[in-house]
């Protein structure tokens, strides 16, 4: 049985910001665009933990980022 690495939790990050991505370029609902916004911000906080978790275990930068991202998140559903 092989363990969940880091290249699995890239390539779920990677999917989700594609996803995002192609919603925000694509849509015009400005409610829709926000949406994709807010995926690819959690797409880019999966693989800050990631990498905290499997490159620098000790720090905790890659956490810390993302509650910055919750931060920014929570700023941006307030202004939609």
């Amino acid at each position: 049985m092989t363990s969940i690495g880091l290249e699995h939790y890239l390539v779920l990050s990677a999917i989700l910001f594609t996803i995002g991505l192609y919603g925000a370029l694509t849509k015009r609902s400005a409610v829709v665009i926000l949406m994709s916004i807010e995926i690819m911000l959690n797409a880019a906080a999966i693989a800050m933990v990631a990498f905290s978790r499997f490159i620098v275990p000790d720090m905790l930068t890659g956490q810390v980022f993302t509650i910055f991202i919750i931060v920014v998140a929570a700023a941006e559903a307030t202004v939609g």
